[in-house]
């Protein structure tokens, strides 16, 4: 009886596994989603650092906030640092995640529908 759960704990963990693998939202990389707002990929990994500095962000955060509201579409070239920032002082400050501060900061700024423009972020 001993081996027939082992035998269940490894098939139920290699399952976990396969469909953690095969479930998940495949990430656009920055320089696919970048064109939607008119910028270069190395002008929003320029940016980050930015952000970081003035916001007390993480570079992790800023880096995942600069890459939502690109993948959104919705910011311009000229005011995607500025929501950028926006965003994640919301994350410092708000304790929220990422995409929560994005979508706060997009609904904001007269978006409609933020969450489903996020859908595939």
């Amino acid at each position: 009886m001993k081996h027939v759960f082992s035998v269940v704990a490894v098939g139920l963990a290699a399952f976990f596994v396969v469909e953690f693998f095969t479930g998940r939202i495949d990430s656009k990389p920055l320089a696919a989603v970048a064109p939607r707002i008119g910028m270069d990929a190395h002008d929003l990994d320029a940016m980050v650092p930015r952000i970081s500095s003035k916001s007390g962000a993480t570079i992790g955060t800023s880096s995942r906030v600069v890459y939502l509201l690109a993948c959104s579409g919705m910011p311009t070239a000229q005011t995607m640092e500025a929501q950028a920032l926006q965003a994640a002082g919301i994350t410092e400050r708000r304790r929220m995640t990422a995409r929560e501060a994005t979508v706060v900061v997009l609904s904001g700024s007269g978006g409609e529908n933020v969450p489903s423009r996020l859908k595939d972020c």
